[in-house]
């Protein structure tokens, strides 16, 4: 009934809107006049990337979590969400867009080289943690994106917009920091019921944990110091080590663990 190609097809297609949606907002000096293209754009990629995650769930029986080709296009999905999401909510601090959507554009065009082979759900995935582990870690990744293009406009803002963009940033990381704390303690449950241990300190293991422990850093040095830069550049610190984590040690790493079956 559904075949690769058809998954294919509508993926493309809502990469053809993210570019739209991205090249608008990178080179049309973002303006009110433009909220309602670009956010049309931005939905109906979301549309369209989603109908191309469903038709692959529906061919291949589970969710997009296994190799790095369904890691990266349900992240890309995510992260547009979440960009789209900002765009209507907080369409005053749509600058950040000018931080965010080179990494998007990186995103997309990674995802372009990969092979979109069909894989299969291991045993020890079959569970409802697992569903719990991948929503709340995207949910983290998602808001520490959005933290972190805040962080990088608050440090190269003006002075009466510095204290309100670092703020902002603030929420955003402390929600981060929620989700991911979230994202270890499910992830932990799955373990166990998978391997018969909470943890084992598997390489992915640690580094979500180190970067579980950069933001508890972060968030403490700027409720004691408010230093803006430093502040910025530390959560610039916990992106780099939340994507390392996302898309690089489960795909290196020989661990059980590993993102890639």
């Amino acid at each position: 009934m559904y075949s690769q190609q058809m998954e294919l097809t509508f993926l493309y297609l809502a990469l053809a809107c993210y570019s739209a949606f991205g090249g608008a907002a990178l080179f049309s000096k973002y303006r009110d006049q433009h909220h309602k293209a670009l956010l049309l754009l931005a939905i109906t990629g979301l549309i369209l990337h989603s109908t191309s995650i469903t038709i692959r769930w529906i061919r291949i029986e589970h969710g997009p979590f296994i190799n790095l080709y369904e890691i990266l296009t349900s992240n890309v999905w995510s992260l547009s969400l979440g960009i789209t999401l900002f765009l209507y909510f907080f369409r005053r601090w749509a600058i950040i867009f000018y931080t965010l959507i080179p990494v998007i554009f990186i995103m997309m065009l990674w995802l372009l080289t990969i092979d979109a082979k069909d894989t299969f759900l291991p045993p020890t995935y079959n569970t409802v943690w697992l569903y719990y582990h991948v929503i709340s870690g995207k949910l983290f990744f998602t808001l520490l994106f959005l933290a972190t293009g805040l962080a990088v406009h608050s440090l190269r803002t003006n002075p009466n917009q510095k204290t309100q963009t670092r703020k902002l940033a603030y929420k955003f990381l402390a929600v981060a920091f929620i989700a991911e704390s979230f994202m270890l303690l499910f992830g932990a449950i799955w373990a166990q019921d998978a391997w018969g241990r909470y943890w084992a300190w598997d390489p992915l293991e640690t580094w979500a944990f180190l970067t579980w422990l950069a933001l508890v850093f972060t968030l403490h040095y700027q409720i004691n110091y408010k230093r803006n830069k430093i502040f910025g550049w530390l959560i610039v610190g916990c992106f780099i080590m939340a994507f390392l984590t996302f898309y690089g040690v489960p795909f290196i790493s020989t661990a059980p663990h590993k993102g890639m079956i």
